[in-house]
């Protein structure tokens, strides 16, 4: 990956996927870039691999358009999948979090200590 600064905060990173040369502008930094790329590329190449065992051949056959179209749907599933599970992981927490509380803490006693630590407009 090559880097060109913009300016302080945006900048084009280029990076060679599926032996074409992509030009993304982006504020994150290069090294979550190359991450990403990494991710990608591990995409593609267990695409291949599926794709090799269903049809018993390499998908050379296919556009690289349609190649790249399907790799993107395919991560965009993963993050899916993986919002909910996070969404879930946290209802879950704050339902434990808020079960371990007891019934009896907001108490008129509590409430008046409250109203006394609050400033009086």
């Amino acid at each position: 990956m090559t880097q060109q600064n913009l300016d302080h905060s945006v900048q084009d990173i280029y990076f060679q996927i599926l032996k074409r040369t992509a030009k993304v502008i982006c504020l994150t930094p290069e090294e979550d870039m190359e991450a990403a790329k990494v991710v990608l590329e591990n995409t593609f190449n267990d695409m291949e691999k599926l794709y090799t065992l269903e049809y018993n051949c390499s998908p050379s056959a296919l556009d690289t358009n349609s190649w790249l179209l399907m790799g993107a749907l395919n991560l965009a599933h993963r993050v899916v999948s993986l919002e909910r599970e996070a969404n879930l992981h946290t209802r879950e927490t704050i339902s434990k979090l808020l079960d371990s509380i007891p019934d009896d803490v907001y108490s008129k006693d509590s409430a008046e200590d409250i109203d006394r630590l609050l400033p009086m407009e």
